[in-house]
């Protein structure tokens, strides 16, 4: 049966406020506490603490170091600007990033992407890192909890790939520079042999520091001027000798770094991809492998290897080995798979500067012997001859082609098979088993998975590839990450395991992560006949719904229950349910599947149709990005539910959406149920450059509408979107930087927000009108606040989110609660590492205190406040 909507009628009491936190200030004649926002960075509230939920990892990762003595401590930095530390083998992570620091572009708030780590041998919560912002090097003095920037004049604008210590005196540090582990991005097509990304600040740099950082001095005599670093490494026994893989060889330094010669006996080629070593303190035998950049070259009609591919020392680098064994590929056996083909045909022809039609009318053959060009290496800390290697075969790489993820020899390199098997070619009967048996191939999937359990055989071979292979300190834990899904191995890659996610209860899609979330938050909605449910959107991970189980596996966990609505990975934009019957529910999509797509369910969201066309259909370029359109705030009027309504932002970047919008921008209406839609933006400005849509609570037929930058304001509606016009008791306020939320509280009153990214210092904040938007009040000062919230259940709670203005520096983006109306206000940013790139806020409709913040890439967040509003409306 259909659950009908019963109007609340409601009954407002009188209550007494909670205490004003010190972490807040009165505004009422007294502007220190925004005065200090501008200018300082404000510590926030430690009374309420940021938790993330929704299922972990769910986004791509290629950065990912153990620390070199602690087996239990892991840091990660997955790619959408977000960095975590695991200090129980990844099962459960924290942010690493300082929360309260300015935006993240300022480089302040601690390592993004995490390019290199290392810590003292002596005192293991003492070391540094580098990432792939050219801001500098990180500090860190409590084992990677948190990092500070080293702000050395000596780094200033310039990348640095690798650190290493003196693993015998933690007073001395090497850091070399360049972008070798920009894994994916950094091509190396014949063009480009020594890589694509060529910085020119950052040739040819090698730094020492013989008092922990204070100072650096450049130590880059004998490298080629072009050089980019790739690995460091001190030698263990003798501190004097270092090695160094580059772009241009092999180095090494017998003198502490003073001089330095390329090493080249036995090898036949000088682009080194990645390095690993293995130590043996009991007969001093130090134990070198680097990837040298497999080359090919043409071979009639087809291609064969040339130079390059994986070599072995023992002497400390003096002299080296190739290790070929059965590494290359014989790969006329798949000739008649069409994916195998294409995935090497674009590679290759890439390499070769060739478009992909023209490289297979010239060779048109499969190769029968072609070595995969691995990007990370990997040796087992206790056993030399157990080696990995890494095939990045998608996720933004060029550089290489399928089958085949994950590639260990047990043998010291005479050998080799793939020892991440996931597919069905890996299955008895399959028509490759036979050439994979007779290779020596152990054979079976060999994974097991959670939220993404569908990943599993889903292909012949799996589309994604593996972005890198590393070990933990004792050798007990093997990590990679299969693009969304990061992979434990406890048996050495025999099996391979996801902890990024527990269920809450078995055999249901109900879930408590790890913490880890790379997932592209994209905003909340709740409906007030369905209590204590927060529909969550998400980029490539669908709907999430939040639950009360999470208890049951961690004290304070939020848990939520995935549902998608294809069998294909959906992009969801908005979600909205019905006004007046619950069983109704409608979705909107940004991007992949059902991207521009009106699906509608008459099942409580079991099953889904498509409704309409919201956004036809536009087109995207390989290699570009996202290209998403955002579909906004989705509402459907109350009295006539046929008419419905939502936003596409333009310039929906600066708002932490992921990607501008790249059409449809304005406001677009439905008349018949979303049957057909239509742009409704008649009286707008030509930016249409829409973030938020609302009803006047006392007549849905008014609307209005915020356009954000110049140009932009607050404009209203009195026909249902056929006609715009400004509302000028608002111009003042948008001036040349428009209106960015438009927000009615239960208790009759309206509240705008304003500002923009490099407004002036006194422009933006959140104003309050009592009187029906005729007069307006600066509650709340900050030059560009975005998001407004106030609580269902109390409007004295108010909920705002602010980002990061460039006129201030960047200081103080983040959540701010009000508990008093607006009268006084409190940081909370605690444990939300994206604070910074926050997109949506909501309250808890029926659980006081309790708030969410949605970011660009690191998920969703829910606080709980530990002294809340109480409820001031009963329903009867």
């Amino acid at each position: 049966m259909n659950k009908k909507m019963i109007a609340p009628k409601i009954t407002l009491l009188f209550t007494v406020l909670c205490g004003i936190s010190t972490y807040g200030q009165n505004t009422d004649g007294n502007k220190d506490f925004f005065e200090r926002l501008k200018t300082q960075d404000l510590a926030s509230d430690p009374s309420v603490v940021w938790q993330q939920f929704g299922p972990g990892m769910s986004g791509n990762n290629k950065c990912a170091f153990w620390h070199p003595t602690d087996p239990n401590s892991l840091y990660i930095s997955p790619n959408m600007g977000n960095s975590y530390v695991s200090f129980d083998q990844g099962k459960t992570y924290n942010t690493m990033l300082d929360e309260d620091a300015t935006g993240y572009r300022e480089g302040q708030r601690g390592p993004m992407q995490l390019f290199s780590i290392d810590f003292s041998r002596q005192n293991p919560d003492f070391g540094f890192c580098s990432d792939d912002k050219n801001k500098g090097i990180f500090v860190t003095h409590d084992r990677g909890r948190s990092w500070q920037n080293l702000n050395h004049p000596v780094f200033e604008g310039k990348y640095v790939s690798c650190v290493a210590v003196d693993p015998k005196n933690d007073a001395i540090w090497y850091a070399g520079g360049g972008e070798m582990r920009h894994l994916g991005r950094m091509l190396f097509p014949n063009s480009q042999p020594h890589g694509s990304k060529e910085h020119k600040p950052s040739l040819n740099k090698l730094w020492k520091s013989t008092d922990k950082g204070k100072t650096w001095k450049l130590m880059n005599k004998g490298f080629h001027p072009d050089t980019q670093f790739e690995t460091l490494l001190v030698d263990p026994k003798d501190s004097n000798t270092i090695y160094a893989s580059t772009n241009y060889g092999f180095y090494k330094s017998t003198d502490g770094a003073k001089h330095w010669k390329q090493k080249t006996k036995g090898f036949d080629y000088d682009v080194m991809r990645a390095m690993a070593h293995h130590y043996d303190p009991g007969t001093n035998t130090l134990t070198l492998y680097v990837i040298s950049n497999p080359m090919w070259k043409p071979d009639g009609k087809t291609l064969t290897d040339d130079k390059g591919g994986i070599f072995k020392s023992v002497d400390r680098g003096e002299t080296w080995q190739k290790l070929q064994g059965n590494l290359s590929l014989d790969m006329r056996q798949f000739q008649n798979n069409a994916d195998i083909k294409k995935s090497y045909v674009h590679c290759a022809a890439y390499v070769f500067g060739m478009k992909d039609g023209e490289f297979k009318k010239k060779y048109p053959e499969m190769p029968s012997a072609i070595t995969i060009r691995f990007n990370t290496i990997a040796v087992d800390p206790n056993d030399a001859n157990n080696i990995y290697l890494n095939n990045e075969y998608s996720n933004a790489s060029r550089n290489n082609f399928k089958p085949g993820q994950i590639w260990r020899s047990k043998d010291g390199g005479k050998t080799w098979h793939v020892a991440l098997r996931n597919g069905k070619a890996w299955k008895k009967g399959s028509k490759d088993y036979a050439y994979w048996t007779d290779r020596g191939n152990p054979m079976g999937t060999n994974i097991s998975l959670r939220y993404l359990k569908d990943w599993v055989d889903r292909d012949f071979y799996e589309r994604k590839g593996s972005n890198f292979v590393r070990w933990n300190a004792d050798g007990t834990v093997l990590h990679t990450q299969m693009a969304k899904i990061s992979l434990m191995s406890y048996d050495k890659g025999e099996t391979w395991v996801d902890i990024d996610d527990e269920y809450t209860t078995p055999g249901t899609e109900s879930y408590v992560g790890a913490g880890n979330s790379n997932l592209p938050g994209h905003g909340f909605y709740q409906h007030p006949e369905v209590r204590h449910k927060v529909f969550c959107m998400a980029g490539e991970n669908s709907l999430w719904i939040t639950n009360n189980e999470g208890p049951k596996l961690r004290p304070g966990a939020q848990a939520a229950e995935s549902h998608n609505f294809l069998d294909n990975e959906t992009s969801l934009s908005w979600y909205a349910i019905h006004p007046k019957d619950t069983m109704i529910h409608y979705a909107l999509f940004f991007r992949q599947a059902a991207k521009g797509k009106f699906l509608k369910s008459i099942d409580n969201g079991k099953t889904w149709q498509e409704q309409g066309i919201a956004i036809p259909k536009w087109e995207t370029k390989p290699h570009s990005g996202d290209q998403s359109v955002h579909q906004n705030h989705l509402i459907i009027d109350p009295d006539n539910p046929d008419n419905m309504y939502f936003v596409v932002p333009k310039r929906s970047t600066d708002l932490e959406w992921v990607g501008n919008s790249v059409t449809g921008f304005g406001v677009h209406k439905t008349y018949d149920g979303g049957k057909t839609w239509q742009e409704a933006n008649t009286g707008l400005p030509d930016s249409r450059d829409a973030t938020k849509i609302a009803f006047d609570p006392k007549d849905p037929k008014t609307l209005y509408v915020a356009i954000q930058n110049k140009g932009g304001g607050l404009f209203k509606s009195i026909d249902n979107g056929k006609y715009w016009s400004k509302v000028s008791s608002t111009e003042k306020i948008s001036g040349d930087q428009g209106i960015n939320d438009i927000h009615f509280s239960r208790d009759g009153k309206a509240y705008i927000t304003a500002g923009s990214k490099r407004g002036k210092p006194n422009a933006g904040g959140v104003w309050v009108s009592n009187d029906g938007l005729r007069t307006w009040k600066r509650i709340f000062d900050h030059p560009w606040t975005n998001r407004i919230e106030t609580a269902y259940y109390n409007p004295n709670t108010i909920l705002v989110s602010t980002l990061g203005n460039v006129s201030i520096g960047t200081k103080n983006a983040g959540t701010y609660l009000s508990q008093d109306g607006g009268k006084s206000w409190s940081k909370i940013n605690k444990g939300n590492g994206q604070s910074d790139r926050i997109n949506d806020i909501a309250i808890d409709n029926y659980t006081p205190g309790k708030f969410y913040a949605s970011t660009r890439g690191s998920g969703w967040y829910v606080a709980q406040h530990p002294k809340p509003n109480k409820s001031i409306t009963t329903q009867n």
